[in-house]
């Protein structure tokens, strides 16, 4: 590439425009409106762009629960990489309106998110644009033609009529079917105000970065929380265990050392932006009845602050490649957990549009559906044509949060740590997302060890595949354990989740592994 674009944070053009620098700002929010408006059928509209990720399904899966209907990977090894060309191509629309504009990231580990939350940018109703006060392009998004969900099990839960506005937490946004309207109505009439929903949608982000609750007297985020995963994820040894939460399991349970993937503190966010409906509110600040877009697959690629946040995603990517040596190569290591195109157990989705039941995932998969050469409409992307942001794709990033390497918790253990193994939990028996939090009970002090976000399908009791890799197994650092408490301590577990109680035949099991 001769000359590089550079990404810059959300809240640096912000900055920009309150210092009288008005035109990167202005620029993004006309670009933005632009691919908006463009009809539902050109290829750089947003609906087909944000459609890309989940719905409107397309292939087995717009009917068969073993397969997934989007084209997203999640739960293996091609994560970070199927977004990174995903993040370019919706880049590249938005150059289709304002040459030059590049996609912007929301830095969900600076010091300014960490206290307020989302820029105001991405959550204000209206701002001014060319002297007009306009509908904010990066708020939401009005579906132009409606979304199908016919998947077997879903009961058209996810199905959206043309018209429909995606929305984000406090709010709900299942419209699917005339009872879900009806609760859905029913809940949304609780939060009328947009000011005080977006104070909550913001409090809820702030508390899922810390990791617990938000004192304005103790403001430092906790050892488990999404900014602590979000450095920790740095410190993962190779590829293959950093891209995704499957690999990173297995990588944990082998070499005895808590490893954090990239694709974790991505969940979480998904979760903070969107809720995820659980019934049992009080952890994590959670609302009942809350279902934003942002928390489901199926609908999250809709919304426009999706695609600021894995924006950031792959700045966090291109940060560990460079802390790590990996900027112009990086391996899959072949066989292992997470290289394959099946339903995985930590919540994996079944194969996506255009791969195979079963199929091995290397560096040379196809990275459907991105065209790398207009002119040959079989040259799709692959990893291996995406390494290196700068040479191969002709972007970088500004200096964000953690780019200088200073951090605010020390570096993961390399030696082997003492760590709670939490397993058996059978997915099927629980109606999508859910979080997974353990406790040490030491005595009779309970100590919160984190939580373990898994991001699950709602059908997986319907999908054939998904029967055979249903166990959940999370991980938990004991290290800060003296060896008294370690030897004293019991556990116990809590699963945040979306029904009304615990299914009786759901069970678990935990050990210490050392």
């Amino acid at each position: 590439m001769s000359s590089l674009n550079t990404r810059y944070s959300v809240r640096e053009l912000q900055q920009q425009y309150d210092a009288g620098n008005k035109q990167p700002l202005e620029d993004l929010l006309r670009a933005w409106i632009g691919i908006k408006a463009l009809p539902p059928e050109d290829l750089n509209s947003f609906f087909v762009l944000g459609g890309y990720h989940g719905e409107p399904f397309a292939g087995q899966g717009a009917t068969d629960p073993s397969y997934w209907g989007g084209y997203c990977n999640h739960g293996n090894v091609l994560f970070p990489t199927w977004h990174r060309v995903y993040v370019w191509r919706i880049e590249k629309a938005l150059q289709s309106i304002v040459p030059g504009v590049t996609m912007p990231y929301w830095d969900e580990t600076s010091e300014q998110t960490r206290m307020q939350g989302i820029p105001s940018i991405l959550t204000a109703q209206k701002v001014e644009l060319d002297g007009k006060q306009v509908d904010n392009p990066l708020r939401s998004y009005v579906l132009q033609k409606a979304v199908n969900d016919a998947v077997a099990g879903d009961d058209k839960r996810y199905s959206k009529p043309a018209g429909y506005e995606t929305v984000r937490y406090p709010l709900s946004g299942l419209v699917g079917t005339a009872e879900a309207q009806a609760q859905t109505e029913m809940h949304n009439a609780k939060f009328k105000d947009p000011v005080t929903n977006t104070n909550l949608l913001n409090s809820n982000v702030v508390a899922w970065l810390k990791g617990g609750p938000v004192t304005n007297s103790d403001p430092h985020p906790l050892k488990g929380g999404v900014y602590w995963q979000f450095e920790t994820c740095l410190d993962a040894p190779n590829y293959t265990a950093f891209s995704n939460t499957t690999s990173a399991a297995a990588w944990t349970k082998e070499y005895k050392v808590k490893t954090v993937p990239l694709e974790q503190p991505h969940n979480d966010i998904h979760l903070a932006v969107g809720g995820f409906d659980v019934y049992n509110e009080g952890e994590f600040g959670q609302i009942s009845g809350a279902n934003g877009d942002m928390g489901e697959n199926n609908t999250a690629g809709l919304d426009p602050i999706f695609f600021f946040h894995h924006c950031n995603v792959d700045r966090m990517f291109w940060l560990w490649q460079q802390q790590t040596g990996h900027t112009d190569s990086f391996d899959i290591i072949a066989g292992y957990a997470g290289t394959s195109a099946n339903t995985l157990p930590q919540g994996g989705q079944g194969p996506a549009v255009g791969q195979e039941m079963g199929e091995e995932l290397t560096m040379d998969t196809p990275l459907y559906p991105f065209i790398k050469d207009a002119t040959d409409p079989n040259s799709y992307f692959t990893s291996r044509d995406c390494i290196n942001s700068e040479s191969q794709l002709g972007v970088t990033y500004s200096a964000g949060s953690l780019a200088s390497g200073q951090r605010l918790f020390a570096k993961t253990a390399k030696a082997e740590q003492p760590l709670l193994r939490v397993w058996g939990i059978d997915r099927s028996l629980l109606s999508g997302s859910f979080v997974i939090s353990a406790y040490a009970d030491v005595g009779g002090k309970q100590i919160p060890l984190g939580h373990h976000t898994v991001l699950s399908r709602w059908n997986v009791k319907h999908c054939k595949n998904c029967q055979t890799h249903l166990g959940v197994e999370a991980f938990f650092d004991l290290s800060d354990l003296s060896a008294d408490e370690l030897s004293k301590a019991t556990f116990s577990v809590h699963i945040n989740h979306r029904q009304d109680a615990l299914p009786e035949a759901l069970q678990y099991h935990t050990e210490v592994l050392r």
